[in-house]
């Protein structure tokens, strides 16, 4: 599995705005994508300022060709041009364990 951390920053007043964008708009444009399996998306309590988004991937590729498309519907380019002030960082991970409550054992590559 691959995950796509998006960092966001933007004004706390912003954050109901941020969460719609992403809820109504970006998510479902992401969730007909191939390869598409869950995303997450994190509100810091303890900074209103900052949320994560987790996107988790089946793999690399197909993050690779979401970004090739080309598409701002599918991007987080779309959030960051309706939300002034959005800044963004984005990173990519190899899963490399997981473990969950009712695993037996831990599943590693």
């Amino acid at each position: 599995m691959f995950v796509q951390v998006i960092s966001m920053k933007a004004p706390a007043e912003s954050n109901t705005r941020l969460r719609r964008l992403v809820s109504e708009e970006y998510l479902p444009a992401l969730r007909t994508r191939p390869g598409f399996v869950a995303a997450h998306l994190l509100e810091q309590v303890d900074d209103l300022d900052n949320t994560i988004l987790l996107v988790y991937w089946d793999n690399q590729a197909a993050l690779e060709n979401l970004n090739s498309t080309g598409v701002l519907s599918g991007s987080v380019e779309s959030i960051a041009a309706r939300l002034p002030g959005l800044h963004i960082q984005r990173q990519s991970y190899i899963v490399g364990v997981t473990v969950e409550a009712n695993m037996a054992q831990a599943a590693t590559i």
